[in-house]
């Protein structure tokens, strides 16, 4: 009998070690995970400081005043100033490579955006439509279409017909929401 409780003792004895090793490891977790993490870097979700951006499109007037006839230059001095939401300079920027290159339905409906930013709303459809011309199966030209009829010149019915055109080229066409083009048309019908 002696022997079965020092036996008892012993497995009494592990089990408390045990729970006390565990707790004080969890102790020791808590209290200095906020300062391994605060040692952790950072991820930066940040995009680039206006300097940045404003050495960017220094650069890229500087290289399309050296090479006026450089369609791709145009269209990077453009998009410098859609990402930095300068409008009218970007207007000018794509309206100059259009005049290189008139055939061109991605830059046709980056400068309908500029134009919508602009609320220059006709001369934003026109630019769309000319890109769905050019590329009949330019999505994005339909659906920036189906955008500023909708959200800026309040024509539904407008805007669902260049849905219905997208959905028709490609049915699962997805929005930057995760909605597919489908979803949208039969919400707003």
């Amino acid at each position: 009998m002696k022997n079965t409780q020092g036996q008892s003792r012993f497995f009494i004895a592990i089990l408390i070690s045990l729970i006390v090793g565990f707790t004080t490891g969890v102790v020791v977790t808590v209290y200095k995970a906020p300062s391994i993490l605060s040692k952790m870097p950072q991820a930066q979700q940040q995009g680039p400081s206006p300097d940045e951006i404003a050495k960017h499109i220094k650069h890229m007037e500087a290289e399309a005043a050296k090479n006026p006839q450089d369609f791709k230059g145009w269209i990077g001095l453009g998009n410098a100033y859609f990402d930095a939401e300068i409008p009218d300079k970007a207007i000018n920027a794509y309206l100059k490579a259009l005049a290189l290159s008139p055939d061109s339905p991605d830059v046709l409906t980056d400068l309908g955006v500029m134009y919508r930013r602009n609320k220059q709303l006709d001369k934003a459809i026109e630019a769309f439509d000319k890109a769905a011309k050019i590329d009949t199966t330019h999505i994005q030209s339909r659906f920036n279409k189906g955008v500023v009829l909708f959200h800026d010149m309040n024509d539904k019915e407008g805007a669902i017909k260049a849905w219905e055109e997208v959905a028709k080229l490609q049915p699962a066409y997805s929005l930057s929401t995760g909605q597919t083009i489908q979803q949208l048309l039969e919400s707003i019908k």
